[in-house]
Formats: structure tokens, sequence, C-alpha cells
């Protein structure tokens, strides 16, 4: 069971997006692009996660879509033993692996926390992976690039690095997240966005 505490943890569009890695986009206003962002609520990433804590470690290719409340996650690797998906929102998650029994709660931190011992913070991963604190939660020790993006961030007791920031649509998100909280630490590297509803 331990080893899948990261897909839980990162319960984490398809209209085809344009996405460079150079970019002379800059974010004049940082509230605003706050405000905009937390309004993007239908966008699929592909990418790597990796994890490790006092006794363990690993990773998975991911792909995570969202669509407004509702996400899908699946992980593909090592610490996944194989095919993983999790399904849920904000009141409901279910926890699907090959071979084995379905798992579920009444949200994703109840999952968690059923499994583990302790909530994650699901919910504030989709905010996160664009760039963004949480609204649900006090942030602090924000630190910003030179071009307006989330440098460093901390929130829910977490510590947070954003990184290699490229241009999706008219929005610069970042390509790499780091997150520290005792001895858990996990990385996610995006590979690939799609912003928009599915076809």
């Amino acid at each position: 069971m331990r080893l899948i505490f990261p897909l839980l943890f990162l319960m984490l569009i398809s209209a085809c997006s344009t996405q460079t890695h150079h970019s002379s986009i800059v974010v004049p206003n940082w509230e605003q692009h706050v405000q905009q962002l937390q309004q993007l609520d239908h966008w699929l990433l592909d990418g790597k996660l990796g994890y490790r804590d006092s006794h363990d470690g690993g990773s998975a290719w991911i792909r995570w879509q969202q669509q407004q409340g509702n996400f899908e996650v699946k992980l593909n690797g090592p610490f996944g033993a194989g095919a993983t998906r999790i399904d849920g929102n904000n009141s409901y998650a279910e926890l699907q692996r090959a071979g084995h029994d379905k798992v579920s709660a009444k949200s994703p931190a109840a999952l968690t926390e059923q499994l583990f011992g302790w909530q994650w913070p699901v919910e504030q991963l989709q905010f996160w992976v664009l760039g963004i604190p949480s609204p649900i939660s006090p942030a602090d020790n924000q630190s910003h690039n030179l071009d307006g993006t989330l440098a460093q961030l901390r929130q829910s007791d977490w510590q947070l690095q954003f990184s290699n920031y490229h241009q999706v649509d008219q929005w610069l998100l970042p390509g790499k997240i780091k997150g520290q909280r005792g001895d858990y630490n996990f990385t996610l590297v995006i590979k690939h966005w799609q912003l928009g509803e599915s076809p």
C-alpha cells in the first residue's frame, strides 16, 4: 500500500494547445493572473512523477485530466506496480489497480487518511500544477521570478518550488514542481499540456 500514496497525492484539454519553451510573455498583474487561472478548470497534463520518503522512493508516468471539479489520474510505472487509475472529486474518490479490489472514500483527503493515517492536500494540487497557490488554505513565503511567475511557495506545510515555465496558449505554466514536507519529497515534471474541454 505504501507504494500508491503518491498516486493519490497527485490526484492529479483537448483543443490542441500551443506550447513553447521560450516566451516573451510576462505576468504584469499577479492577482489577476491567479484569478484567471483559478477559472481554468478543464485541462490535461502528461508528465513524470517521482517521490521519496525516509524509507522508499520511485517514479511513474502520469496522465491527469481535470474537468471542473472531477479528476481522472492514470499512472504507469514501477511504483504503481502497473496501471493505476484514480477518479473522484471533492466529495468522492476511488482508486483502481489491476488485480486489486477498489478502494473508495468520501473525498480524496479522506481516502489518503484511510490508507495512510493522514490527509494529503489533494485538492490543492489542481492549483499548484498551474503555478498558483490554492485558494482553500493560507499560503506564505511566496517569491516570484523576474517575469512575474511563481518561484516558491509554502502552503499546508509543504515547501514548493516551481521552475521550467513555458508558454501554453496565452499562459505561462510550470514544467517542474518540487515539494517537500518533512521526510516526504516529490518532483513532478510536466511534459505536455492541453487546455480546454475534451472533444
